[in-house]
């Protein structure tokens, strides 16, 4: 494995939000960007507001403990565990609600990102319509998504561009990714039902292709850094060992400029299967 964070990285603060030819010929080779200081942590309050208010209206809704305007990290951490503790579920409706919060769709849009991703695909860019907000539970295994792939479950170009922003400081300890780097730039790799160690309802690459990946790197995270990745880069969350929720920004990005997918009238395939396997409960 390779040492932590040797990826390329642009970083905000001391080079600027420009992004090199240096930059870009790496990106193509490794399929995965760091950007450091991206954002200044403030512009997460939009979002910490967001699932704020809407825990509030969850908490009397099920008539627990109401906390309106504790809208730190770990306040909203403890109080959705206490909320999903007195009302199994609470949390998957929390996670559908963000996907229309006002604040992720302006994050989504952020000038300073949008300049970055331009580079990186084109001026014509589709965002994706899941506007997500990773929750991962202390120990929780059910929803984590082992050794995969996101074009298996997006489609659309294979060139589309993933954003993982986290909330709070994200390392090993609370479920940070692990890119095996350069093997985008394969085929699409079939997935299936794989043993990697844990209880999960993503299907996921073979063991054995997983076991071949010669540039393994972790990654560690500040609040501010964002991830963009490309969707054939395959990568993996470590699972939360902290005793805090893990809130991360998810979003991606197609190129509207791809030829196949103009030719494909800008549609996906049939993705059924892989849409099935996200919409598994725990047994």
């Amino acid at each position: 494995m390779l040492p932590l964070n040797q990826l390329c990285t642009l970083n905000c603060q001391t080079e600027g939000p420009e992004l090199s030819e240096t930059h870009l010929n790496q990106y193509a080779e490794d399929g995965v960007l760091l950007v450091k200081n991206l954002f200044d942590p403030a512009e997460f309050l939009p979002i910490r507001n967001d699932l704020a208010g809407r825990l509030t209206l969850l908490e009397r809704h099920y008539s627990c403990d109401v906390s309106a305007d504790a809208n730190e990290i770990t306040q909203i951490s403890d109080r959705l565990m206490r909320l999903e503790a007195q009302a199994p579920g609470a949390q998957s409706i929390l996670y559908d609600s963000m996907n229309a919060a006002p604040s992720l769709h302006a994050m989504g849009t952020n000038p300073k990102l949008m300049a970055i991703l331009e580079k990186l695909l084109s001026p014509e860019i589709s965002i994706h319509d899941r506007y997500i907000i990773l929750m991962s539970m202390p120990q929780a295994e059910w929803h984590l998504a082992s050794w995969h792939q996101d074009w298996y479950y997006n489609e659309g170009p294979h060139s589309t561009i993933t954003l993982y922003a986290p909330l709070q400081k994200t390392d090993h300890q609370n479920g940070s990714l692990t890119f095996a780097l350069g093997e985008h730039q394969r085929a699409p790799i079939p997935h299936d039902e794989h043993d990697h160690g844990i209880t999960t309802k993503w299907h996921s690459l073979p063991t054995d292709v997983v076991h071949d990946f010669e540039r393994v790197v972790p990654t560690a995270l500040e609040v501010g850094d964002v991830l963009l990745f490309h969707s054939l880069t395959p990568h993996t969350p470590c699972k939360n060992e902290s005793n805090y929720v893990r809130f991360v920004l998810n979003l991606r990005y197609r190129d509207l400029r791809d030829p196949q997918f103009l030719k494909d009238g800008w549609r996906i395939k049939d993705i059924t299967r892989a849409r099935q396997a996200m919409q598994r409960t725990a047994s």
